[in-house]
């Protein structure tokens, strides 16, 4: 299930631009709220990452594909 949610967080960042603020703000509330059960090493490496490198990605994704 882990591994299942890294995975949606790091689709949800790159799709969903509310998500994606709430997330820099704290990767582990935001993966709470949005009922991803991560380890306590997945929650870390989630707060190391530089979220601003996925911004590029998410403007390069169709608004198709997008949460609004």
């Amino acid at each position: 299930m882990s591994q299942k949610a890294v995975e949606s967080f790091l689709g949800r960042v790159i799709t969903d631009k509310k998500f994606r603020q709430l997330a820099r703000v704290s990767p582990e509330y935001a993966c709470s709220n949005a009922g991803l059960e991560l380890s306590s090493l997945e929650k870390v490496s989630l707060q190391a990452i530089d979220l601003s490198l996925l911004d590029s990605m998410s403007d390069a994704i169709d608004m198709a594909i997008q949460r609004h």
